[in-house]
């Protein structure tokens, strides 16, 4: 039996059975956080010292390497545990897009 994915509508949160969608402030938030990252440096292991270039949809960008190389990659933010203090850039992971067919 073949599955089909499952079709996540733009501006919900809290995936899974009950979505609730995102306020007009959180969506202003998450925006500001995305171009934040734009003009970074990323010391993660295997990405060290490349450039965020451009931000190019939800969590996914363009990275300058450091040999000249431009790839793209997608950023995934830890979750922020209510009570802790804000998680800064550095906290984030990095990984190439995959291809899919």
């Amino acid at each position: 039996m073949e599955t089909k994915r499952q079709r996540v509508r733009k501006g919900f949160a809290n995936i899974g059975r009950h979505r609730k969608p995102l306020t007009a402030d959180q969506r202003a938030e998450f925006a500001r956080e995305r171009r934040a990252l734009v003009g970074k440096l990323i010391l993660q292991e295997g990405f060290e010292g490349a450039l965020v270039i451009e931000h190019i949809r939800g969590s996914q960008y363009l990275l300058r390497l450091p040999d000249g190389s431009e790839v793209y990659a997608s950023h995934k933010k830890p979750r922020q545990k209510p009570g802790k203090e804000a998680i800064t850039d550095r906290d984030g992971t990095w990984a190439l897009w995959e291809t899919r067919s």
